[in-house]
């Protein structure tokens, strides 16, 4: 049974029988893509027509479990973004005018019935209780939620989105969770150093969820301290995003293959800690790692074959905010994939700004490289680039994304001022890749500076800023640029793309299919 207001009349589908609800497999409540699709009262009515289903379908004996249930109060259009505000609220874009009429009960009602009756997916979304939504709504309606987690499901998947209301977390028994193997828990807050903090990491332990295979904590504002010690040996992919005040990870995952930590700020603090034995660990993407000093133990760190969203400071007056990222890069040796995000100096006068690069180990095993380089007051960013792709030598697949304009630093006594940039050997380098790319003198000379150091390169793509064009070729007697394309993308601005091809790979293009491919979209 579905009782969905999206792509259907501003009431449609709340008209059902008795029947319909006793018996179906499935049960769906979900409000319109975007607000304009329907009133504030029609999306009210539904809130009741969940509990009354639930009520019927709960209340009467002999009957099927549901398979699946989603009830889901967030308008689910891409542009209907959700934005953090430290410490523990947020909201989204749109204004979700019956936010107020949701209340803990109503969470309390629907937790119960989505433990107690769904055998397979379990999905709940609230909207926040703070932002737009909270506009004109009387003082006495904006108290804070309460959710209070079930002691045990039977659920196989689960989705939680709770609003931003505050997480209470019983004492779960062993095998709680027992059919548990895909747990999303997001938008909630919990008191730091109190029983919910530890009942939580308890739920989550093999003890509590002895299949759990994939977990995701997300915008988990107060948690403080995450301790699966030991995890389910199913345990494969963790991912942690927006947990701002968690500065101590203890995390014994023998079956781990992919770990995310981003966004986790206070993981940089002085008095931050982590453990972690994942010795099958093969992707790992973490942006904010704690002091070496800090870092207990990492067990696993040898296998890690990928690494995403490593942060690096081209230049920093605070060596220690580097010493994470610097020491993935010392110590996952066996990585052959980086995805790297690079941002400006961070400077102050009369103090010593350490240049990052120099400190960056060897890189011989990455053959694809990826560089995000994120906007500011670049100094010579050719010139750090440039150190970057000298470290791995024998790199395949190079990528650039550049979120800056800006050109070398004009500053006549800056520290970077006539660093010249010497011709790079990028012998194996077959394929790179530039977007956001500005057709100023600066980012061209990057463009030189690549395709002069790789005598095997056979294809080189830029996709320009938006609204930019190339008014001349970049020169190159290796090979030939193709007429520009248009990029069209359904989420954004169109953007002008060009291509070159060196000779040898186009004869190879026009012997095996009798043309050349000029048109990569």
């Amino acid at each position: 049974m579905m009782i969905d207001l999206e792509g259907a009349g501003p009431i449609a589908g709340l008209d059902y029988d008795d029947d319909h609800v006793l018996h179906a497999p499935s049960l769906r409540f979900a409000v319109a893509g975007n607000p304009f699709r329907s009133d504030g009262e029609d999306t009210r009515r539904l809130i009741p027509a969940v509990d009354a289903t639930l009520a019927l379908r709960g209340g009467a004996g002999g009957l099927p479990d549901v398979e699946a249930l989603e009830i889901n109060f967030v308008f689910s259009a891409g542009a209907n973004m959700y934005f953090h505000l430290p410490p523990n609220k947020g909201g989204y874009i749109y204004r979700h005018e019956h936010a107020a009429d949701i209340t803990s009960a109503h969470l309390a009602a629907w937790l119960h019935f989505g433990a107690r009756h769904v055998m397979g997916s379990f999905r709940l979304a609230v909207p926040t209780l703070s932002g737009p939504e909270m506009k004109d709504v009387p003082e006495d309606m904006k108290k804070p939620r309460v959710a209070e987690l079930p002691a045990a499901a039977r659920a196989e998947t689960m989705s939680l989105s709770f609003g931003i209301a505050r997480l209470a977390v019983p004492v779960a028994g062993t095998g709680a969770f027992h059919a548990l193997g895909d747990l999303q828990l997001s938008r909630a807050h919990i008191e730091p150093g109190g029983a919910d903090e530890r009942n939580l990491s308890y739920m989550l332990s093999v003890t509590g969820c002895p299949r759990l295979r994939r977990l995701r904590l997300e915008y988990i504002t107060g948690l403080a301290a995450l301790r699966l010690d030991p995890a389910a040996a199913t345990l494969e992919e963790v991912t942690l995003h927006y947990i701002g005040e968690l500065s101590s990870l203890e995390l014994d995952a023998p079956g781990l293959r992919q770990l995310r930590v981003n966004s986790c700020f206070r993981m940089v603090d002085d008095d931050a800690t982590t453990r972690i034995s994942a010795p099958n660990l093969e992707l790992l993407a973490c942006d904010t790692m704690c002091i070496p000093d800090r870092l207990l133990f990492f067990h696993g760190a040898g296998s890690v074959r990928r690494l995403e969203k490593i942060s690096l400071w081209s230049h920093i007056y605070l060596a220690h905010c580097n010493a994470g990222a610097i020491w993935l890069l010392q110590n996952c040796t066996a990585a052959d994939s980086l995805d790297i995000a690079l941002s400006p100096a961070q400077m102050k006068e009369g103090l010593d700004n350490e240049e990052t690069m120099s400190r960056v180990p060897q890189l011989d095993n990455i053959t694809n490289l990826a560089i995000d380089v994120h906007p500011g007051r670049w100094h010579n960013l050719k010139a750090t680039i440039a150190d970057l792709i000298t470290k791995c030598s024998r790199l395949e697949h190079l990528s650039i994304d550049i979120d800056s304009a800006n050109d070398s630093c004009s500053k006549p006594r800056c520290f970077c001022n006539g660093k010249d940039v010497e011709k790079t050997s990028m012998e194996y380098l077959r394929e790179a890749t530039i977007t956001g790319f500005h057709p100023s003198k600066y980012h061209q000379s990057l463009v030189q500076f690549i395709m002069a150091g790789a005598p095997a390169l056979e294809k080189v793509t830029l996709e320009l800023y938006v609204g930019k064009e190339l008014h001349e070729d970049i020169p190159c007697d290796r090979g030939r640029w193709a007429p520009s394309v248009i990029k069209h993308s359904p989420k954004g601005p169109c953007t002008t793309v060009y291509q070159w091809t060196a000779d040898k790979k186009r004869e190879e293009e026009e012997g095996s299919d009798g043309l050349i491919l000029s048109s990569i979209y």
